[in-house]
């Protein structure tokens, strides 16, 4: 079974309640929504653990003028800022809608995180590749220096906003990251509010879980850039912008023709910068299982959805 599942359109009962959303055993998994710019709701989980569901939680309140992770949890499940975690394997997870019209999500996703030791990807000998990504810092405000997720974000954006014409999608970086602050959390770090804004504006936007870096090559290989979240310690990545990172996001432009990646790294003085590739592959893998962004306009979706599902 692949680690990810895409709904779209949405087939919501009459209670607001999604359909099941496969979990294969996994215990931590990411869901993500797409809806409608002035949609606004509450969203709640539940999962099928030993064939029984859990009870509801609180996921998030999401809106134009509110925007909180809630932190539900309930015995079996629970869910931390952006990510559900089970007590146990779990066989499907259930959004609900809550204080809003369900028929406004348009679509769903859920990223399940694989439980995997990190092995190198092969390395074929193809041409290199380099998408042409607006370079942005995360310190665009002075003394702010949280801003990696939205800074990325705005990089994917504006990439797209070039292709495509559409000036709404050209945001500088304090304009997303206003709209992607989690006030519970208390920062702009929320993988699932990002990937919400971005499709608040008609893009389709969701997280996946990817196989290394020649899973994510299949990706640069039809011109859609990627925002990868890695970690590292002192010494594991070699030209890194600080010492160490329990948590950081760049965006994956390009790979060299010797298949080192060429990242826009929004906390680095030369924003497009190049590591070597088992050094940055590994930190991916080891820090958030492979997880991507994955930002595309609807014309783009459907391949997106493709590749992701098929490493």
């Amino acid at each position: 079974m692949s680690p990810f599942t895409f709904l779209s359109p949405v087939t919501w009962t009459d209670e607001g309640v999604s359909p099941p959303l496969p979990l294969g055993g996994a215990r931590s998994a990411v869901p993500t929504w797409n809806a409608d710019g002035d949609a606004s709701f509450a969203l709640d989980a539940r999962a099928r653990i030993g064939g029984q569901w859990t009870p509801w939680i609180p996921l998030a309140i999401w809106g134009p003028r509110e925007r909180r992770s809630l932190n539900g949890s309930a015995p079996g499940i629970a869910m931390e800022t952006d990510v559900v975690t089970l007590d146990a394997p779990g066989q499907a997870l259930q959004l609900r809608v809550r204080n809003g019209d369900a028929g406004l999500v348009r679509a769903l996703s859920l990223a399940t995180a694989p439980e995997r030791s990190y092995a190198p990807s092969a390395q074929p000998d193809e041409h290199s590749v380099d998408l042409i990504v607006p370079e942005r810092s995360q310190y665009a405000v002075e003394g702010e220096r949280g801003w990696c997720s939205p800074t990325a974000l705005s990089m994917l954006m504006a990439y797209y906003a070039r292709r495509f014409d559409r000036g709404d999608w050209q945001l500088d970086v304090p304009a997303v990251a206003a709209r992607v602050y989690d006030e519970r959390y208390r920062g702009t770090g929320n993988w699932a509010f990002n990937m919400a804004f971005a499709s608040s504006l008609g893009l389709v936007a969701f997280v996946a879980y990817l196989d290394g870096f020649e899973h994510a090559r299949r990706f640069l290989r039809r011109a859609m850039p990627l925002a990868i979240s890695y970690s590292w310690k002192a010494g594991q990545l070699e030209g890194a912008p600080l010492e160490t990172s329990d948590g950081h996001l760049a965006v994956l432009r390009g790979m060299t023709s010797q298949g080192d990646p060429v990242v826009n790294d929004p906390a680095q003085p030369e924003i497009r910068t190049s590591y070597p590739r088992t050094q940055l592959e590994r930190c991916w893998i080891e820090g958030s299982g492979g997880l991507a962004y994955v930002v595309v306009p609807p014309e783009l979706a459907a391949d997106a959805v493709a590749i992701a599902l098929s490493p």
